[in-house]
């Protein structure tokens, strides 16, 4: 389905009926990041109607040249959620860059945000300025290497650059469910964005966000791109908190220990419906 943004054909698909959860993937990525690690899980969860979108220039969603930097796109998601979901209160599962977003969205006040689900959260834009841990550890299974290099598919190094646990498990979810994407980004568009917007005009005033209602912040110990501490020192002073730094995961947690991520999500669910 598409929802007419100004110009812009927003790609979304729905599933189920009940209270909207608006599901926002990582940047770079698309819809199918977050339907691949949600959908299972809702199929024995009733009573909750999923929204997956693909951000501008990513997915099936197209770039368009007045998206020039974070503010933008978060105006942009705002008028979505406003057209497809209205005023009704609504909760959201996102997954780093999306994570942001959401974030950008609860300071502002105007939303009605029921709670948050977000895991491997970006919250320093500056990858520069990131506390991430160093020599991670990983775990390969035997012959994984050889394994995926025999299958000769683009962009399948990626898989081992994000990977804390590689075995041909994880390998066929992140083919699955994540290579896809990187297939139909906009990268000229990314690339300038990344570059020229990627943060808030407000960015530092994150700090002083007020959120009363629950919010999981689910990181990975081994997280080497977004890392875990600074969302704990943007974030602690949430009432209604609950921080995880789960060993043994990187970015890529959702596939790398699927049962821990069902069940801190299921507990998130039961304090925020």
């Amino acid at each position: 389905m598409e929802y007419m943004i100004n110009d812009l054909p927003v790609y979304y698909e729905e599933y189920g009926e009940g209270k909207p959860v608006l599901c926002l993937h990582r940047f770079t990525e698309d819809h199918g990041l977050m339907k691949g690690c949600l959908e299972p899980f809702f199929a024995n969860t009733p009573g909750y109607r999923r929204i997956y979108l693909d951000m501008p220039g990513m997915g099936k969603t197209p770039a368009r040249e007045w998206i020039k930097n974070a503010d933008i796109m978060l105006d942009t998601l705002k008028k979505f959620i406003s057209g497809i979901i209205g005023n009704e209160g609504f909760l959201i599962i996102a997954a780093s860059y999306g994570c942001y977003m959401s974030l950008g969205m609860a300071y502002g006040g105007d939303m009605n945000i029921d709670g948050m689900f977000l895991f491997n959260p970006c919250t320093v834009p500056d990858s520069t300025k990131r506390n991430t841990p160093d020599g991670v550890d990983t775990f390969e299974e035997d012959g994984i290497e050889e394994f995926v290099e025999s299958q000769n598919i683009e962009n399948s190094d990626y898989f081992f650059d994000e990977g804390v646990v590689m075995t041909k498990e994880t390998w066929h979810r992140y083919k699955t469910e994540i290579l896809p994407a990187y297939r139909l980004t906009d990268k000229t568009f990314c690339e300038n964005y990344r570059k020229n917007g990627y943060a808030f005009t407000f960015d530092t005033e994150l700090k002083n966000l007020q959120f009363s209602n629950p919010i999981t912040v689910f990181t990975g110990r081994q997280d080497d791109s977004a890392g875990y501490e600074d969302s704990w020192n943007l974030l602690k002073h949430l009432p209604r908190l609950t921080f995880v730094s789960l060993d043994g995961v990187g970015p890529l947690m959702q596939i790398e220990n699927p049962d821990a991520f069902n069940f801190h999500l299921k507990d998130w669910l039961s304090r925020a419906s």
